[in-house]
């Protein structure tokens, strides 16, 4: 098993980094790199809505990114001590509803075979769990 993690300031200016991370770990596996664009914009959009809605802007929190790949299945697990998530809450607005944004949710789901908020740990709130089977 291939795993990797990074830690990181949870701010839209570290976007950029967290995408090449993913970018660089999936370009290990074969397998992975068909699905490289997609991985890589579902942690994307997940990553940009723990820094909107968790932190809702303030600049001092962290995410955690982890990574792997095992048995033709890649997981990563994203966690942060924002606001806690209410999964009830979570909806992605209707695909027809034709403007820019709120389209995140929609993509994360279409893309990973599973997406599951847990609480992790005393250290962390908020855990986002996504899986994709190869």
């Amino acid at each position: 098993m291939e795993d990797a993690r990074l830690d990181i300031l949870a701010v839209a200016d570290n976007l950029k980094e967290i995408r090449s991370f993913v970018r660089n770990f999936v370009s290990k596996f074969e397998k992975l790199n068909l699905h490289s664009d997609e991985l890589i914009l579902a942690i994307d959009e997940a990553c940009q809505n723990v820094i909107r809605h968790a932190y809702k802007g303030r600049s001092d929190g962290n995410i955690s990114i982890a990574i792997s790949f095992k048995d033709n299945e890649f997981l990563v697990s994203i966690e942060d001590d924002g606001t806690p998530v209410i999964p009830e809450k979570i909806k992605p607005r209707d695909i027809d509803d034709i403007k820019p944004g709120g389209l995140g949710t929609f993509f994360i789901n279409q893309i990973m075979d599973s997406v599951a908020f847990t609480l992790t740990s005393p250290h962390w709130v908020n855990c986002l769990t996504m899986r994709k089977k190869i």
